[in-house]
């Protein structure tokens, strides 16, 4: 059975947060007025490794909960962006100042005792719209691309901005969002707004754990009802964790969503470009521009394995066209023509293969092998020239 993307991605994480560390210098932590609260808000701001050397804008994570997530958050979205799992972004992270009044919804009776302030979240999607967005995009270049994300409380905010403000964000992720506030009314507001919205061009992630019962009957309410009315143009998931409980799925949850979400970011596999050629790379990188507005390139070592896996399979029309494609974008390299040179070898055309290895040897002459096999070829060459006058002699 394959292992599946999120489980090797999970496996390389692992292993690589032993050393994966976020760099301090693309830290920041900045402060904005609020004019609708009438107070100062911290923000904690992670910039893309490329940023300094950049002049466009980036789209932007914005990470409820900062006080508790921050920290956990840059370590999973750096690894991840560092690995082009996802497109570099600028990471805002929100502490709160009064959780329970700007993540909460509308005035709850039944809460009424516990939480003395409630029941603010449409003022503070205002804060995010007239402070916070303005802020980030004049200081930090961030773009109108937008994907928020929150837990527990701050889950049920990015539900509620989903459904109140869908113009707000292009990206939802909610890990264990408390759907039974206000006697489940969420569930009530998904159903309306899907009545009335026959297109929603969003996507939407959660997460679900092992819930206490009233939530894990208001989840699979949540989950039955976007699986009848979600509109098809909706990228939507959803995710059972049943060995995570409701405040231990943050980082899984982080990891997985954004593989959904992200997941025609991700570069393609040997096997999907062996067999799809070159047209399959020029077209992933075309979608990458117009998904994401980056022009990029797809790492040396995958053509080279692609390259080396269709002379493996003696797919040698393919792979000089891969090599070609290689080359051009890696002029430096002088593998791309040695493996060129191989091919031409084993196929008897010593010719071409002379003219590969000399390439090769041109570009790297510390290499000892590459050397050794342009002078073998070049002696070749010269014998079958011999050869060949002998025989106009006789």
């Amino acid at each position: 059975m394959k292992r599946s993307i999120f489980a090797t991605l999970l496996l390389i994480f692992c292993v690589s947060s032993l050393f994966a560390k976020v760099n301090p210098k693309n830290l920041i932590n900045a402060n904005v007025y609020s004019t609708i609260l009438k107070e100062n808000r911290d923000l904690q701001i992670l910039l893309p490794n490329e940023f300094k050397d950049t002049y466009f804008s980036y789209p932007v994570i914005y990470l409820l909960d900062a006080e508790s997530n921050f920290a956990t958050g840059v370590e999973v979205l750096s690894f991840l962006m560092d690995n082009h799992f996802i497109p570099p972004h600028v990471v805002v992270g929100i502490p709160n100042t009064d959780r329970f009044r700007d993540m909460t919804p509308v005035d709850s009776v039944l809460n009424k005792t516990i939480f003395p302030s409630r029941g603010g979240a449409d003022t503070f999607l205002q804060v995010l719209e007239t402070d916070i967005f303005p802020f980030v995009a004049k200081e930090y270049r961030g773009s109108s691309r937008r994907l928020v994300m929150g837990h527990n409380y701050s889950g049920l905010f990015v539900m509620h901005a989903f459904l109140s403000r869908p113009d707000m964000f292009d990206r939802y992720m909610a890990f264990s969002p408390i759907l039974w506030w206000n006697d489940t009314a969420m569930l009530h507001d998904m159903d309306l707004f899907f009545t009335k919205n026959s297109s929603v061009r969003k996507h939407l992630f959660m997460s679900f754990a092992k819930e206490a019962k009233n939530m894990l009957e208001a989840c699979k309410e949540l989950t039955k009802l976007l699986e009848e009315k979600a509109p098809v143009d909706l990228k939507w998931k959803y995710e059972w964790m049943p060995d995570e409980d409701h405040y231990s799925l943050y980082r899984k949850s982080l990891m997985r969503g954004m593989e959904v979400i992200f997941k025609d970011y991700k570069y393609p596999s040997v096997e999907d470009l062996a067999n799809g050629g070159v047209g399959s790379a020029n077209g992933f990188l075309r979608d990458v521009m117009l998904n994401y507005g980056r022009k990029e390139k797809l790492p040396y070592s995958l053509l080279e394995s692609v390259c080396l896996q269709l002379k493996q399979e003696e797919r040698y029309d393919e792979a000089i066209k891969f090599l070609t494609y290689t080359s051009v974008n890696y002029p430096e390299r002088a593998e791309p023509y040695f493996y060129a040179g191989e091919i031409y070898e084993s196929t008897n055309k010593p010719k071409q293969a002379f003219k590969f290895y000399e390439a090769a040897h041109q570009k790297d002459k510390g290499r000892w092998d590459y050397e050794q096999k342009y002078l073998a070829i070049q002696k070749l060459l010269k014998e079958l020239r011999n050869k060949e006058q002998n025989k106009a002699s006789l």
